[in-house]
């Protein structure tokens, strides 16, 4: 009997592990952009996200543009500056720097869009992050805002999996993502 449940218990670990690894390989689908009433940047990643954002801003797609990051570490200032420098006017950003996840990003976006009385956003984010950002912004999307994905590569024009760190980041993201599906997120910076 214990044989049997060992077995049973193994086939399923098996078979959990098949489906991450599985799942992680998956290519993430961007979407086109459309337009919206904000362009959402969320911090981290590199100038990369910035640079699309600004490209999206100057083709017309929205008036603002709302970077979501952490003062923590001084990146809201740096991404505001590097926004101005890509083309994107003072008066056209907005800063929100009290983000510390990719869970508060979306709280934060959210709080903004019920508080302006906006209904669609573009929210950019790095390439690798468009997977877990989506999750996350659905699930705290209870409001049902109009929200588009956009996938930027980095500065230097490439995609994560084109980059010599790559399984740094596959893994990163990989085990990230699983913890935010196993609900994890829920316990990130309460």
């Amino acid at each position: 009997m214990n044989l049997k449940f060992i077995m049973t218990l193994g086939s399923l670990l098996t078979v959990f592990a098949a489906t991450i690894l599985a799942d992680s390989f998956l290519p993430v689908e961007a979407e086109e952009p459309r337009e919206s009433d904000v362009i959402v940047v969320l911090g981290g990643g590199d100038q990369g996200r910035v640079k699309q954002a600004a490209e999206l801003y100057e083709e017309g797609y929205a008036d603002e543009v709302l970077i979501t990051a952490s003062e923590k570490d001084g990146s809201t200032s740096g991404l505001k500056t590097v926004a101005e420098h890509y083309g994107i006017p003072e008066e056209a950003l907005i800063v929100e720097n009290d983000a510390t996840s990719t869970y508060t990003n979306a709280v934060s976006t959210m709080d903004f869009m019920e508080g302006e009385g906006i209904d669609s956003a573009m929210v950019v984010t790095s390439d690798y992050h468009v997977d877990r950002a989506e999750f996350i912004f659905d699930k705290v999307n209870d409001a049902g805002y109009d929200l588009n994905y956009i996938a930027a590569p980095n500065l230097e024009g490439e995609n994560w999996i084109e980059r010599e760190n790559s399984h740094v980041i596959w893994f990163s993201e990989m085990t990230k993502k699983w913890g935010y599906r196993m609900g994890l997120y829920k316990w990130i910076d309460q």
